[in-house]
């Protein structure tokens, strides 16, 4: 099940209620943009969070991957075979999204039969070390390159070797991914345990924050619109610090 509110004009948040994963959906000049795709591999929850817009997958011209966990990506392939987008992420994460990383054997085995709702949800592509349902990229993006003439690409490795985030240059909102968390209305670091690289996530925070932010929209929880400014401050004051990395951000 997921809930579809949206963030600020021309921004919808689309929350799964496992992990309270956030997709997001944002209208560009040439039609939609889709910033992840959740964790249903069927596509269903941004599928039917367009409908309820008013829109169609024809609408859908782009696909931005921050990662390849399939709480991010699992419905991408679906909604980039019935919509035809251009499909971009790091080619870093080309081998989990294509599938060339599957585990074979028993983990293979376990994560094939784990369903996509419930508790266990999580560990389907951790276990698998694969995106659910193969996506190949149109083309591949890395720091400092603009998609769609409105999206500056921000390298932040540390929770994947290749995650993104994506910056939308005219309405100040930055789209996280998993590189950053919104706990309680405060900006922070994601937990200790899903930052295998901390030092280069660490570098990755500060690389978000160095541009004006006025809405951070994460891959959890709910996306940070109030004293914005304020929160990117504290935590960019944290980072410069070098203090332990926190265990649970």
């Amino acid at each position: 099940m997921s809930e579809l509110f949206e963030v600020c004009e021309g921004i919808w948040c689309v929350r799964r209620l496992s992990y309270f994963t956030c997709s997001y959906i944002v209208r560009i000049r040439e039609g939609l943009v889709l910033v992840d795709c959740s964790m249903s591999s069927s596509g269903e929850d941004m599928l039917v969070s367009l409908q309820r817009l008013g829109f169609t997958s024809n609408c859908v011209k782009g696909i931005l991957l921050t990662h390849w966990h399939n709480d991010h990506a699992a419905g991408a392939s679906v909604l980039k075979a019935l919509s035809g987008a251009i499909t971009v992420y790091h080619k870093n994460e080309e081998p989990f999204l294509m599938r060339r990383t599957a585990s074979a054997g028993l983990r293979g085995y376990l994560a094939e039969r784990i369903p996509e709702l419930g508790p266990l949800v999580l560990f389907k592509g951790l276990l698998g070390e694969a995106s659910p349902k193969a996506v190949e990229a149109t083309y591949f993006v890395d720091n400092g390159d603009i998609v769609f003439d409105e999206f500056e690409v921000i390298a932040t490795p540390g929770h994947t070797e290749g995650h993104l985030s994506f910056y939308h240059i005219e309405k100040q909102v930055l789209f996280a991914g998993d590189a950053l968390a919104v706990i309680g209305g405060k900006l922070r670091y994601m937990a200790r345990a899903v930052t295998p690289d901390k030092e280069r996530a660490r570098s990755s925070v500060l690389a978000c924050l160095s541009r004006p932010i006025k809405v951070v929209c994460p891959g959890h929880r709910e996306p940070l619109k109030l004293k914005t400014e304020e929160e990117c401050e504290a935590l960019r004051s944290h980072a410069c610090g070098m203090k332990p990395w926190p265990f649970w951000g």
